[in-house]
């Protein structure tokens, strides 16, 4: 009787397996048609370089939900594979994958007047006295279509061409002019000096403050009386990069300079002058002012300041790359517990850097009422300021007060 009941219980539990396994199986099968139909992406999955996109932008239907709608990096032309997670309908994590191409379809751009001149004799390219660049290509080839004679005085009418690797061009018409002598150096008529008390009575009010930047090129300043000039702030080089490729030095005057401005009441950030063409070397200053600031508290985002646009088209960057460098300069800073900022003329914030992308902008413009329409929370608004404390012209900058 015993064996009889025992067998029963085998074949019970062999049944109940076999139906388990069944279901299992079953329940299996639907959740892989489940998931074959719980993501659904757009038919168009081409994207322009650089674009600030996320995996959201490219799922027509999902059933369920992305664990992490994450940027995807459009920095390099060509297919990429994005992975992506998200819970399933029935609460489980899943992982998919697609595949975007990353064209460039925006032609690169060319910054000049109409006509180019130069002293007889000129022994350069002048192919890099042209300001141009390329959203994506940090070597496209930059050309002159037409003769002329750098020996020979007279006017030439030539075409400048610059044309990426994706092959789109920009051409330009203009006149190059050889002539005996540049006047190079000489200044026509005097520079205004504004005085820091008249741009007080111009600027200041309940949503603005005024103060000074400074660096080594002002000598010995007597802070106590830039206070009492009624500055309000000052923001410091705290050092330079001697040169393309070359090492970080610490301004001479910085320690003395954000000492004698502490100690007489003023709000202090702090900026670098930079000649970075790699986020490495970035990421290398960044970590060079916070390791000189050693914890000291600054009060104004540390600004990147790189303005030597002259050398640009011979630095073999991207409008891309170098604001590349300037997220990695920021995003280090932050990483080391400093807010970051953006410095750059008007013209270069126009037409170089990706403004949208960065949070704090210092504005350089010297005029007396700015047209610049984007965001900024700082101005400098002349370089030819005069205010007691200080021998000679200096910056003034107005602070907008963030309420």
């Amino acid at each position: 009787m015993k064996k009889k009941i025992l067998i029963i219980i085998i074949i019970i539990a062999i049944i109940i397996v076999i139906i388990g396994g069944v279901y299992f199986f079953i329940d299996r099968q639907k959740e892989k048609e489940e998931d074959k139909l719980a993501v659904t992406f757009k038919d168009n999955l081409t994207v322009e370089f650089g674009s600030n996109v996320k995996v959201s932008d490219f799922i027509e239907n999902l059933q369920g939900e992305l664990t992490e709608d994450k940027k995807i990096d459009t920095g390099e032309l060509g297919n990429k594979t994005v992975e992506f997670q998200y819970k399933s309908i029935r609460n489980k994590k899943k992982t998919k994958s697609f595949q975007i191409n990353i064209v460039d379809t925006s032609k690169p751009m060319i910054y000049m007047s109409g006509s180019l001149t130069v002293k007889k004799g000129y022994n350069k390219d002048i192919v890099d006295l042209i300001f141009s660049g390329d959203n994506a290509d940090s070597t496209p080839e930059r050309k002159i279509i037409g003769d002329y004679d750098l020996n020979k005085i007279g006017k030439y009418n030539l075409t400048y061409s610059i044309k990426d690797k994706s092959g789109n061009e920009e051409t330009q018409d203009f006149t190059l002019n050889v002539v005996e002598s540049t006047n190079s150096g000489t200044i026509q008529g005097g520079v205004k000096k504004i005085n820091f008390a008249d741009a007080l009575e111009k600027y200041k009010n309940s949503d603005t403050k005024l103060g000074i930047d400074v660096s080594q090129w002002q000598g010995d300043i007597d802070w106590n009386k830039v206070k009492e000039a009624g500055a309000e702030f000052a923001i410091i080089r705290l050092g330079y990069q001697k040169g393309y490729e070359k090492d970080n030095a610490l301004d001479p005057y910085f320690t003395k300079n954000i000492k004698g401005a502490k100690e007489a009441g003023l709000d202090v950030g702090i900026y670098l002058y930079s000649y970075a063409k790699t986020k490495e070397e970035a990421e290398k200053q960044a970590n060079f002012i916070a390791d000189n600031l050693d914890g000291l508290k600054v009060d104004l985002p540390i600004a990147f300041d790189w303005e030597s646009w002259s050398d640009f088209v011979k630095c073999n960057m991207s409008f891309y790359d170098i604001n590349q460098l300037a997220h990695t300069y920021i995003n280090t800073l932050e990483s080391r517990g400093y807010k970051g900022s953006l410095y750059g003329s008007k013209n270069y914030l126009q037409r170089v850097w990706y403004t949208d992308e960065f949070e704090n902008i210092w504005l350089a413009h010297y005029t007396s009422k700015t047209d610049y329409d984007n965001k900024y929370f700082l101005w400098q608004m002349c370089n030819t300021g005069r205010i007691d404390g200080i021998n000679g012209d200096v910056d003034i900058d107005i602070l907008y007060v963030q309420k």
